[in-house]
């Protein structure tokens, strides 16, 4: 049977979908066809149009001229809090699939999820790890575990930089000025309406580290044992740097605890990320690699006794990358009406666990939608 084709608009043309989602877009081409771009900027926009064979009429600065025209579904990948486009994008009729985060608060999520649930149109969040062949097979021996004691949660993260120079990543000092400002200015008053008037440097750490990184592993987290009860404890440091390291003590019911650390490394280039799950029998480790690099795999290392003997067991289930596998999912979720595995709800319910993992740091000018938490 043949596959049905979905016709996309790609909305932000920047890093992630020049590394990831266009290519995958076209190696997948039975799945998906790219009928549409844009970007604030022009010079971006005339670059990926002729790399991707998009006609300069089909290219646009304003991405709601894309939404008038006849694509399936919209890919939206720009940076800031994605909620207009995402709001326009579901009142144009569009299936929407969205990087990570979602939006900055949770007005906008509740926002967008009641005119998703009024279009009938179905939105993924793009949490690719939970696409992951590795941390899928992860996720299967963390739920036999009856047991967890604790949950050690450790990411090692260096510049970006020294990664994405690698794939040849194209940007273009061309977004007119008047335009830059506004896009500046609407993200400064969400980030008001998030966390109030912290510092900016803390400002850059919850829009750029909690959402922008830690919503990964709070996202894997939830989805491998249930969300936390109460977040214990917070430091972050040092306390007005725009490059931190970040630790947090998470609750679950019983006597489960996470202990998650998240600290910007900047010159080593070793990323390092691991979610291990420890009980008094049984321990879970899943290390992943890289989001910039391909088909890594994510090593899943468990370790038990049996017959009196230490037993460790190192599984690579497979190469297939997760940027792809969740594109893969998102045709199923337009086309079949398969179940979103990461809808409005769950990138809500992450958005709200960071603001309290946030604000029990006790940052001074906590305000906003954390202050509730502190």
């Amino acid at each position: 049977m043949q596959t049905e084709r979905v016709r996309v608009g790609v909305i932000g043309c920047g890093t992630v979908a020049q590394i990831m989602h266009l290519p995958y877009l076209r190696d997948l081409s039975d799945h998906f066809e790219i009928a549409a771009l844009g970007d604030l900027s022009p010079g971006l926009l005339d670059h990926v149009g002729e790399r991707y064979a998009v006609p300069a009429s089909r290219r646009f600065t304003d991405h709601r001229a894309l939404l008038d025209t006849d694509v399936d579904a919209v890919l939206v990948l720009s940076g800031g809090s994605h909620a207009p486009q995402v709001l326009a994008a579901a009142e144009a009729g569009k299936h929407v699939f969205v990087e990570k985060p979602l939006c900055f608060t949770l007005r906008e999520a509740d926002l967008i999820d009641k005119a998703v649930a009024r279009a009938g149109v179905c939105l993924m969040v793009g949490y690719m790890k939970r696409f992951d062949p590795g941390f899928r097979w992860g996720q299967r021996l963390v739920g036999a575990v009856d047991d967890a004691r604790f949950i050690q949660i450790d990411t090692l993260h260096p510049s970006e930089d020294q990664y994405i120079d690698i794939h040849g990543v194209r940007r273009f000092d061309d977004v007119p000025r008047e335009v830059a400002r506004r896009e500046h200015r609407v993200a400064e008053e969400l980030l008001d309406e998030a966390v109030g008037a912290v510092s900016d440097a803390l400002r850059f750490v919850y829009h750029d580290v909690f959402l922008g990184s830690m919503v990964h592993d709070i996202n894997a987290l939830r989805a491998l044992v249930g969300a936390p009860e109460d977040v214990l404890f917070t430091d972050i440091w040092p306390p007005d740097s725009r490059f931190p390291s970040v630790n947090t003590v998470l609750r679950h019911s019983g006597e489960l605890r996470t202990s998650y650390t998240w600290t910007y490394l900047d010159h080593v280039r070793d990323y390092f990320e691991e979610i291990a799950v420890f009980s008094p029998t049984q321990r879970v480790r899943i290390q992943f690699p890289s989001p910039f690099l391909k088909h890594w795999p994510t090593p899943v290392v468990a370790q038990s006794m049996e017959d009196g003997a230490h037993v460790e067991k190192r599984v690579q289930v497979s190469y297939d990358e997760a940027f792809r596998e969740e594109l893969r999912a998102f045709h199923s979720c337009v086309t079949e009406g398969a179940p979103v595995l990461t809808d409005v709800q769950d990138a809500r319910a992450d958005i709200a666990l960071l603001q309290q993992v946030f604000a029990r740091s006790g940052v001074r000018g906590l305000g906003g939608e954390a202050a509730r938490y502190r």
